[in-house]
């Protein structure tokens, strides 16, 4: 029942590819035959979800066990999530379309404070109680991590329990507790919640009581007093073993639609109000071997072009010269292009500067955060005019067209001179090293102080500094050169609440939800007049979280969480910070005592730096005259013809879906195949048709050149085992020019939900000379077309079924849904239901 009202729901919806679930790499096991079923939930968008990196690993870690299943679950978009409240169907997973409260446990990714409100729809969808103590022994243990986690409280009412840390070891231990606790047969939840509660990096909220003291603040009591105090989980190495090696690899349009390699973990620059800088520390570089191994396997298993270096300071990577000449010599032939999101000045030695320029450029981000040094020294960016002037003057040299800057308003001991400094600084850069068609855009987001960051018992502007300080960079930012984006000051507003807030906030996120809070974090969808009536229905004061000091001394909502960073350094750095004195880089210097190496079992990881060489080495110059040798020359290739078929699910790709598959696939095979020419080289590749979206077919042609001398049966064997379910190779051979005379008639069969069309109507149309119709043209030109010309026979195969034969007109194609909308009246509604399959001639 639920899979033919989900096949109602995909016919109707913007972009079914969100929820098909058929990509390359899933995994789908039998689920009677595992010990555990884990729910791998994202609450938010499918192209967001699908992007990132750490589902991925988890998704990697527990499906490589045999007897875990691990299935994926992304927030609906609204037109999603309405229609499957109208025909009653819950979230259903994306590998085996399993219910999502039939799972033993579901973990929940918390990336994003504004992905609260989505949470509560994929529980809402799946009927599944919000309150943990609402639920009882019948529905799964729900757990969940990340970032946000590092301040539960918000959330502590709805989850059983938190991972706090690095996921990739806590994740097999809960999975093997939840399975000894099903084997044990004990049953009651409690007991399994204390079995949690003893893995490193669980908290499990319900063994604390909770109280307010006198001035309002919350106060957690435990229950154990070997559960008083959870202290984060931390991988000490990052491994070959623990990284995703065959990522999924996503249909439609991921906002990261490439090989993520994460090459780092951690920073220790130690930025004073940067969360992620703290949380994650130490450094882990992963070794150069490692990446290259990983490297070269990923590219085979998904047929990516793109690689994207993963870090949150890619510069800092000791072997990065190193790493990006192998890289570059890995992926000849395989027209890669290595994204360098950020890279300092002071990082830019000869030879990276001669690497990057054979690199094809994305996006280039520099984060100077404050717009005088002076504010800068405060927050310890350990970043100057000079060196920001620099990098812009040499990213633009390179090849960049396009620079970001990151700038925060609302910092600590900010003044407005430091707002006029954004915009002189950015006017300067602008108008120094911009050329042509190069821009700056200059991105300003409010400082949020976050937990266990030196800035954590700070205040956040209110929203009415925050529109009057973006107000005067709108009138004093201004240039030819120049973009100015931000971020909305609502959502901000409501994000420090979120990020600061405790258990007391449980009820605000039940009624913004009730009221239709959705997708907070996409500003086409934020409705701050929604959460404006939550707050007052809930009495609850935003300014008691955001623009409200902590006071020294104050209890923390995250007081009992662990972060591995010593209270004392995060106090001694906000001392630092107001007199304005620098921290420096432990990376480079001593040791700056935060606490979160035992130097035993916890301890940087950096590998051999390989700053100083000799730009390209000979030997890495040798592989490239190498690989240039082997390169097929053009008259290695011949053209092949390919016919395919495309059914059931696969409908639902779009032309530049099934391109990209496509191409992926051949990737994937190894074959080689002739490209483009020129700095962004395509592969020589393409369609007889583009078969519209949602339509089937059973028989599509697709010209491609491979090497010379491959077996069409090798071709067809090889194709077939890389392409998703639904798209098949059917035949394969050489080229053939087709006879000027052949038909170019097309074929359908069109089957409705219901009759909607009889014989009368047929006779009527067949009977009439002709029936002109008028649309616009791409180029936005009236063009006219005679249906009756363009039907050339039509026929009932049964009460709701119709067999069509079409024919260009004017080297027009008409489509089945314009016959039957145009020239029969047919509801696009009911067209929507309709099954339409173009047959063989």
């Amino acid at each position: 029942m639920h899979e033919q009202n989900y096949q109602y729901i995909l016919n109707r919806v913007q972009t079914p590819t969100r929820y098909s679930g058929s990509e390359i790499n899933t995994v789908k096991k039998d689920l009677s035959q595992v010990d555990l079923t884990f729910a791998l939930a994202f609450p938010d968008l499918y192209e967001i979800g699908t992007s990132h990196f750490g589902l991925q690993i988890l998704y990697s870690i527990l499906n490589n066990r045999e007897d875990i299943a691990a299935e994926r679950f992304f927030a609906p978009a609204p037109d999603m999530e309405a229609l499957m409240r109208e025909r009653k169907v819950p979230c259903l997973s994306m590998e085996s379309r399993i219910p999502l409260n039939q799972f033993d446990v579901i973990g929940v990714s918390l990336l994003y404070e504004l992905n609260f409100t989505n949470i509560l729809t994929l529980f809402d969808l799946s009927g599944i109680p919000f309150y943990a103590e609402q639920r009882d022994e019948s529905f799964p243990l729900i757990i969940a991590g990340g970032p946000c986690a590092f301040n539960p409280e918000p959330l502590a009412d709805f989850f059983d329990a938190f991972i706090i840390g690095d996921g990739e070891e806590s994740i097999t231990q809960v999975a093997d507790t939840v399975i000894r606790f099903k084997k044990a047969g004990d049953g009651k939840k409690k007991t399994l919640l204390r079995m949690l509660s003893q893995i490193e990096g669980v908290y499990v909220p319900s063994f604390f009581t909770v109280s307010r003291d006198g001035a309002d603040h919350q106060i957690l009591t435990p229950l154990y007093e070997d559960h008083a105090r959870i202290k984060r989980a931390i991988v000490p190495e990052l491994t070959f073993a623990d990284f995703p090696i065959s990522p999924i690899v996503p249909f439609g349009k991921p906002v990261h639609d490439r090989l993520r390699l994460e090459i780092a973990r951690g920073c220790s620059r130690g930025c004073r109000f940067c969360q992620a800088g703290m949380i994650y520390r130490p450094v882990r570089e992963r070794s150069l071997e490692d990446l290259l191994k990983i490297t070269k396997t990923s590219l085979e298993t998904t047929g990516y072009s793109d690689i994207s270096l993963l870090s949150l300071s890619t510069g800092d990577y000791s072997q990065l010269a190193a790493l990006m000449e192998e890289l570059l010599h890995l992926s000849q032939d395989q027209c890669n292009a290595i994204s360098l999101p950020s890279i300092r000045a002071e990082k830019l030695t000869p030879q990276l500067m001669e690497l990057i320029k054979s690199v094809r450029k994305t996006g280039f981000t520099i984060a100077p955060e404050a717009g005088t040094q002076r504010l800068r020294d405060i927050i310890n960016k350990n970043l100057t005019e000079e060196s920001i002037e620099k990098t812009v003057e040499n990213a633009l040299a390179l090849g960049w067209k396009n620079i970001k800057l990151y700038f925060m308003t609302g910092l600590p001991f900010e003044q407005m001179d430091d707002i006029q400094g954004i915009a002189d600084l950015t006017r300067r850069l602008a108008s120094t090293y911009t050329k042509g068609k190069q821009m700056i855009n200059a991105s300003v987001t409010c400082f949020i102080p976050k937990a266990h960051t030196p800035f954590q018992n700070h205040a956040q502007m209110t929203l009415e500094q925050t529109l009057e300080k973006l107000q005067y960079l709108k009138d004093n930012l201004r240039h030819p050169k120049v973009k100015l984006k931000w971020q909305d000051p609502k959502m901000s507003l409501l994000e420090g609440v979120w990020a600061r807030g405790d258990r007391r906030l449980s009820p605000l996120l039940v009624k913004a939800f009730g009221l239709g809070c959705r997708l907070d974090g996409w500003s086409d969808r934020f409705n701050f007049s929604l959460w404006e009536q939550a707050f007052e229905a809930t009495a609850i004061d935003p300014a008691f979280y955001t623009t409200r000091p902590r006071t020294p001394g104050e209890p923390l909502p995250w007081d009992h969480i662990d972060a591995g960073i010593k209270k004392e350094f995060l106090e001694s750095e906000s001392k630092k910070a107001e007199e304005m004195a620098l921290t420096p880089d432990c990376r480079e210097n001593a040791c700056t005592g935060c606490g979160i190496c035992n130097f035993k079992t916890i301890a940087p990881v950096v590998q051999k730096s390989s700053a100083g060489q000799e730009p390209l080495s000979d030997k890495t110059a040798h592989k490239r005259i190498k690989a240039q040798a082997d390169r097929l020359p053009d008259d290695a290739f011949i053209k092949y013809e390919l016919k395919f078929s495309k059914l059931e699910d696969a409908r639902f790709f779009g032309h530049l879906e099934m391109a990209t598959i496509f191409q992926r696939a051949v990737k994937r095979t190894g074959f080689a195949v002739k490209y483009s020419k020129g700095f962004n080289p395509s592969m020589r590749m393409s369609f007889a048709t583009a078969l519209p979206l949602g339509m089937e077919s059973e028989e599509e042609l697709l010209y491609i050149y491979l090497e010379k001398g491959l077996k069409p049966h090798k071709i067809m064997k090889s194709l077939n085992a890389q392409l998703p379910r639904g798209i098949e190779i059917t035949n394969c051979g050489l080229f053939r020019k087709s006879p000027e005379n052949q038909s170019t008639q097309d074929t359908y069969q069109i089957t409705f939900a219901t009759p909607c069309i009889g014989q009368p109507e047929l006779d009527r149309f067949l009977a009439l000379p002709e029936f002109m119709v008028e649309d616009i043209s791409k180029k936005g030109k009236i063009r006219k077309t005679d249906l009756r010309k363009a039907l050339s026979s039509v026929r009932m195969i049964s009460p709701v079924c119709l067999e069509v034969t079409l024919t260009p007109y004017n080297a027009r194609i008409v489509r089945p849904a314009e016959l039957l909308g145009n020239g029969f009246g047919v509801d696009d509604t009911v067209l929507k239901d309709a099954r339409i399959k173009k047959i063989k001639s």
